[in-house]
């Protein structure tokens, strides 16, 4: 398995993080959608808010997951601070390409977050680009 040595996990340590690192494989996505609805019930979001999690986050990872390289890893991090989840999802992918605001997966996302962002940048120990898409939850409607 390769080792995604550009993606480090968070050192501040004065709001917890919850980081989960698998293999870029379908069959990693019920655990990925598992753990966000965990953590969004811990947080007391709202049974739609859940699903809209659940949702982002099966979608984020399935987009990556299609472009990731062989042997490549899925971190994710969720981190609950003042009313809102973030969460962000990384992995390393085999190019730079249309994942960005004109496709049909950021509408859906959009339309399931409060914010979104993509970034892709060189990994100079593969052929291929860390790709990061975050998101964030706002609970119970609460405004940013």
């Amino acid at each position: 398995m390769a080792i995604a040595k550009t993606i480090e996990p968070d050192q501040d340590h004065t709001h917890p993080v919850v980081e989960l690192r698998v293999r870029a494989t379908p069959d990693q996505l019920s655990v990925l959608r598992a753990l966000a609805a965990t953590v969004a019930i811990h947080e007391d979001f709202d049974l739609d808010s859940i699903a809209d999690i659940k949702l982002a986050m099966d979608e984020i990872c399935t987009q990556l997951i299609v472009r990731a390289t062989p042997d490549a890893l899925l971190v994710c991090r969720l981190q609950f601070l003042d009313g809102t989840l973030r969460v962000d999802v990384s992995s390393t992918t085999t190019s730079v390409d249309s994942l960005g605001e004109r496709s049909f997966a950021w509408h859906v996302l959009n339309a399931l977050t409060d914010s979104l962002d993509l970034k892709q940048e060189p990994d100079p120990s593969t052929a291929g680009f860390v790709t990061t898409m975050e998101f964030t939850k706002v609970k119970n409607g609460l405004s940013l």
